[in-house]
């Protein structure tokens, strides 16, 4: 039966409901995207011009083209005279075809910086040399009549500019011909002054409302950042903007305090592992909360086009209003809202092609077969393969017989993803919305059976909506309706079937690496499939397994929903506010499989004919009943509170806020949902813009744990001197533009403590008994019976984790230059674990649980941003850094016959290895010879091994720590080199634009990391781990020790023809640095002008070119360092992105 049609009402069954969703969330974003489009069908756009005026004096036609574009008009009377009386008609007219209407048949011309137009004489350019060189004065002052010291005063379109002095005046040297003055301050609007007429100026500063009230999100709600007390760092949704799919792997190096790697490229299962400021638990989860919104959500398939801001909530000051839930640190992703403007239409797409950053390289045949004789004969062997068979397949001359199989070229391609988003933002004085669509699709690396009625390559398409709107249902009363949906397609190779654990891709790569290139072709030239000779779970054909063992497929959609509702009580008291949540999140994954396994052959040779012969090796099993799985979960979030601010005279800032909230998650198939509660409270004061101080406090509920032990209490305190508001700092703001010096300490919880649900329930187990030590000789022999497993401990909780913080923000030079750093000590402790120094003697059955381990983590992070203009170029550099580094203060260990064994005392996820000094030479050993062979024996005084019998110069030399003249684990130290994850993460970059043009580029990287090549004795990484039937040699074994070449200067020690553990076993040998600096991003890009857009009526638009993941640097140099040591480096791949993008708004 054709497989399409296999089962095909239960999957048009399931696809159905999950496009009924779909179609749902469709109909409702309509819904309310037609709603508000009538709520401001009367709003007009900002940047046309219409006019129909009669003998009308110029100056009243100037401000109403103002009043319709917010284009600001200078000029000079006596050069243009305002009181004349013109004609005009204009229709939908930008400002270049209007200015043009108005001053024809005049001897005017006009100029345009920004939102400002200066109207000048059409000849003015021909000034002499003499009129250009002059001097203007001026005075600047704020509103009320205040001079500004220290204000920049700037010649438009030069690098000539001075500051005002104590007394806000200036004295400038002009050097152009029409000069204009740029006058910008920190916390007022930038001014620009034409100074074509006159040589005295009096420069009137506005505040700027919005740098000045510039807030940031906090735990439940937003701040003004001047006055903020605890360490959070943001940056903006399009920072994030980069060809992939998972937000998570935009991360690294973007924001200081977050650490992030990427283990995979795998499409669907490609998210990065990130931390905030490090890891400080070897037992509980790591991860930080992530918030959309303000809900939990996962935030790996958000469309960064969607995103306001990414936010790092760190110190306590943050993050203990999260309670149980806040120890590892909080992420905030803001979605983009609503504005009162005429509806803005975006669009950008982007076309990528993908190939690996790096992937393994495979010997041929004729270098796999010396190695195995090479192997052979160290170990005193006679050779396999002869002189006259590897020529044969050194000539190449017959590929089916003789085959030279690269597996990683054969089955690979040049990938390519594609991105499309279309956002609608706009509304009026009672509504607003933010609408937004999204496609990505991602193909994998693999090729496909051009044969076959399915896909069997890696695959993804994603499709994403979202819907904000927010209603001024009175002038008091904001009404915000959400909803935001994702719907995801992937499939992959059916041999993922076969896999009851990790990835079914990943397994796949490993076969490829395990399968030598002189075995089996890929398939004979008469198209017959090719088996391995000795087939088995291990010995396989990879080109059967990717394009003839089936296929799967995942069908994930999810469907968020928020609804909040604040009400202003200014009736009660001014600054009162109540605010209610609701949200309901549905997730459900449907999963499809379909195997089967083809008839294969070996070829046992060719006829007289010169045709192929061949024997039957594995028997066809056609596709087998199909896997289906359903999976699903339901989140429902109820959240209310009462917030209240306000300012009094001028000096006394007071807020003040109690918030409570509920969640629920129900799991398909768990009968018990997993529930918690919360009570909140915050408060802060300010005094003069000097002094901040806040005070907050989370009480979680968690039913995870035992009656009377389920509330805890986490508060925290934070203050902050704003040294720059100081009377006596005035003097210095010329130079120091800003300071802040910020301070926290609190209490934080981890409910995640890594063991089962209900821990703190005791168990019982049949047929088992206590070990009472009443057998033989005091042997702690068994009584069989129904004894009782776990012991119950009630008193089991969340880890509890302090953190200090210290931090300052500072600004230079009007804010071009910007600083901010802080240094943090984080101590957890009631980690949970099993008690190792309970013996079974006392009575447990199983190690009883307790809350006891103890981790320190400590460091610092900080970040600089610079601007500056130079002429017509613009600069900006941004750099981060983040060091983080934790210590096991305790753990409960039986004590160790020697100090490094010890696990406390070391970093967490450090390893424990043999210290290798060098190789073994000849002079380690005595020679004689028996039987014509010669015998090697360690010289008198040399440490023997645990791990053979049969040490050979050009194996490894261990380090015999305890000096009992034998290698074994007792010589193993812990912590040796640094930990996998990084202890350090930085990134740096600057972009550049010069008139329509820009260029960006970012370099992210990591140091303090350390990687273990082929841990765990990898047969992907070592040589004939099985034998030379499941072993495909990468390149690097080339570089070895032999006789001819018994160099300590090489990677591999001497060959073996089989798992040879004293030198395959996790060594400092293979030990590596897993630093790396990444060329992460590149982009160069062209801005459109607009004089051309507005003819055709867009408003902005651009074209680029970028590279991710372009080059690496770092010491691993065979897989990408992110990897690190998992599976020898045989994950999917991470990938290096090339993408066209064009984008545009109307």
């Amino acid at each position: 039966m054709n497989l399409l049609y296999h089962n095909l009402p239960s999957l048009i069954q399931r696809r159905r409901g999950m496009l009924l969703k779909l179609s749902r969330i469709m109909k409702l974003l309509f819904f309310f995207l037609t709603v508000i489009q009538f709520s401001v069908f009367g709003f007009t756009d900002a940047q046309q011009i219409t006019l129909n005026e009669k003998n009308t004096p110029i100056k009243t036609v100037l401000e109403k083209a103002t009043m319709q574009s917010g284009y600001s008009f200078l000029f000079n009377e006596k050069v243009f005279n305002a009181a004349e009386n013109v004609n005009i008609e204009v229709t939908n007219a930008d400002i270049d075809t209007f200015l043009t209407h108005l001053l024809k048949g005049r001897n005017l011309d006009y100029r345009r910086r920004g939102e400002t137009v200066t109207i000048v004489l059409a000849d003015e350019d021909v000034r002499t040399k003499k009129d250009i060189a002059r001097t203007v004065t001026g005075v600047v002052k704020d509103a009320n009549g205040v001079t500004i010291p220290g204000a920049n005063v700037l010649e438009v379109g030069t690098t000539n500019g001075v500051a005002t002095g104590i007394d806000g005046k200036f004295s400038i040297e002009l050097i152009t011909s029409q000069p204009s003055l740029r006058v910008t301050f920190v916390g007022y609007v930038a001014q620009e002054v034409d100074v074509t007429n006159n040589d005295y100026y009096e420069i009137i500063m506005e505040e700027d409302s919005e740098a000045l009230e510039e807030v940031v999100v906090v735990g439940f709600g937003t701040q003004k950042k001047e006055s903020l007390v605890s360490s959070v760092s943001t940056i903006k949704g399009e920072e994030l903007r980069f060809p992939t799919r998972s937000l998570s792997n935009n991360l690294a190096g973007q924001v200081p305090g977050l650490i992030a790697v990427q283990r995979s490229g795998e499409p669907g299962y490609d998210n990065s592992e990130f931390w905030i400021r490090g890891i400080s638990s070897f037992a509980g989860g790591t991860s930080p909360l992530v918030l959309v919104d303000g809900i939990p959500r996962d935030m790996n398939d958000i469309e960064p086009d969607e995103i306001e801001t990414f936010t790092l909530l760190k110190d306590a000051a943050a993050t203990a209003i999260y309670g149980a839930e806040g120890a590892n640190g909080v992420v905030i992703i803001t979605s983009k809202r609503g504005k009162n403007q005429k509806t803005q239409i975006t669009y950008r797409g982007e076309y990528s092609v993908l190939q690996p950053t790096r992937l393994p390289e495979f010997l041929g045949s004729v270098d796999v077969m010396r190695l195995y004789n090479e192997g052979l004969t160290n170990e005193g062997q006679q050779p396999d393969y002869s002189d006259e068979l590897i020529a044969r397949y050194a000539s190449g001359q017959d590929p089916d017989l003789y085959p030279n199989s690269n597996w990683m070229d054969l089955l690979r391609k040049t990938t390519n993803n594609t991105r499309h988003t279309l956002n609608f933002r706009g509304g009026g004085e009672k509504a607003r919305y933010f609408v937004s669509g999204a496609y990505f699709s991602e193909s994998g690396i693999f090729k496909s059976n051009p044969l076959a009625d399915y896909d069997n390559n890696v695959g993804l398409k994603r499709y994403n909506l979202r819907s904000n709107v927010d209603i001024d249902v009175t002038p008091s009363t904001l009404l915000t309706v959400d909803l935001s949906g994702q719907y995801l397609e992937t499939h992959y190779p059916g041999y993922k079937l076969a896999i009851s654990n990790g990835s079914g891709v990943t397994e796949l790569l490993k076969r490829i690496t395990i399968s030598s290139p002189h075995l089996v072709p890929m398939i004979y030239s008469d198209g017959t499939l090719a088996s391995h000779p000795t087939p088995s779970s291990n010995r396989v054909n990879p080109y059967n397994l990717l394009m003839e063992s089936g296929y799967e497929n995942e069908w994930r959609s999810s469907l968020q929903s928020r609804v909040t509702l604040e009400q202003k009580l200014d009736i009660i008291t001014k600054g009162l506010k109540i605010r209610g949540v609701v949200s309901y999140d549905s997730e459900s994954k449907f999963i499809s499989r379909r195997a089967k396994v083809p008839a294969q052959y070996r070829a046992t040779g060719r006829d007289i004919n010169g045709d192929l012969t061949f024997e039957q090796l594995i028997n066809e099993e056609p596709f087998a009943d199909p896997y289906e799985s359903n999976l699903g979960s339901k989140n429902i979030y109820l959240e209310t509170s009462l917030n209240y601010s306000r300012n009094f005279n001028e000096k006394h800032a007071v807020g003040g806020m109690f918030l409570y909230y509920q969640k629920e998650r129900q799991v398909h198939n768990q009968a018990l949902a997993y529930r918690k509660q919360a009570y909140i409270g915050r408060g802060t004061y300010i005094f003069d813009k000097r002094y901040s101080i806040e005070a907050n406090f989370g009480i979680t509920g968690s039913e995870t744990f035992a009656k009377g032990y389920r509330y805890g209490f986490f508060p925290a305190v934070g203050v902050a001197w704003i040294v720059e508001n100081e009377p006596f700092f005035t003097g210095m703001r010329d130079i120091v533009s800003g300071l802040k010096i910020r301070a926290s300490i609190g209490r934080t919880g981890n409910d995640n403590t890594g063991g089962d649900r209900f821990l703190y329930r005791g168990t019982f187990t049949g047929g088992a008994g206590y070990p009472l030590g009443i057998g033989g000789t005091g042997a702690l022999n068994n009584l069989g019976g129904f004894v009782e497993g776990r012991f119950e401990a009630p008193g089991l909780s969340w880890e509890i984790e302090e953190k200090r913080n210290v931090g300052i923000d500072l600004g230079l030079f009007e804010d071009r230059i910007t600083f901010q750093a802080d240094y943090f000590d984080n101590f957890r402790y009631n980690i949970l674990l099993q008690r190792r120094t309970v013996g079974g003697a006392v009575g447990f059955r199983e190690a009883p649980w307790q809350n006891y381990g103890k981790v320190s983590n400590k460091g610092i992070d900080a970040s600089l941003q610079a601007r500056e203009y130079f002429g017509e170029v613009r600069v900006g550099i941004r750099a981060n850094f983040t060091f983080a580094k934790n210590k096991i203060l305790e753990y409960d260990e039986v004590e160790q016959p020697h100090p490094w064994m010890n696990i406390t005392g070391t970093s967490l996820r450090t390893n424990r290895l043999p210290i290798a000094e060098r190789l073994y030479t000849e002079d380690d050993f005595d020679v004689t010879m028996e039987g014509g062979e010669a015998v090697y024996t360690l010289k008198e005084g040399l440490a023997t091994s645990a791990w053979s019998s049969n040490l050979m110069p050009g194996d490894i030399k261990f380090m015999d720590l305890n000096g009992d003249g034998r290698f074994d684990n007792l010589d193993k130290k812990r912590g040796s080199g640094y930990p996998e994850v990084p202890e350090i993460i930085y990134g740096a970059g600057f972009n550049v634009e010069y008139q329509n043009f820009y260029i960006n580029v970012f370099v992210q990287g990591a140091a303090r990391a350390t990687t273990i090549l082929g841990a765990d004795n990898n047969e992907g990484f070592f040589p004939f781990t099985w034998g030379v039937d499941e072993s495909n040699v990468r390149k690097e074994a080339l570089d070895r020790w032999t006789v001819e070449n018994p160099s300590q200067d090489v990677m591999f020690p001497r060959m073996h023809p089989s798992a040879y553990w004293h030198n395959n076993q996790p060594s400092t040998w293979w030990q590596r640095s897993g630093a790396f600096v990444r060329l992460k991003n590149v982009e160069l890009g062209y801005q459109f002008k607009k004089s051309l857009l507005n003819k055709i009526g867009v408003t902005t638009g651009r074209v680029y070119l970028m590279g991710n993941n372009i080059y690496v640097w770092d010491d691993i140099k065979m897989w990408d360092p992110e990897i690190g040591d998992q599976n020898a480096g045989l994950n999917y791949p991470v990938p290096r992105a090339f993408t066209f993008g064009l984008e545009f708004t109307l």
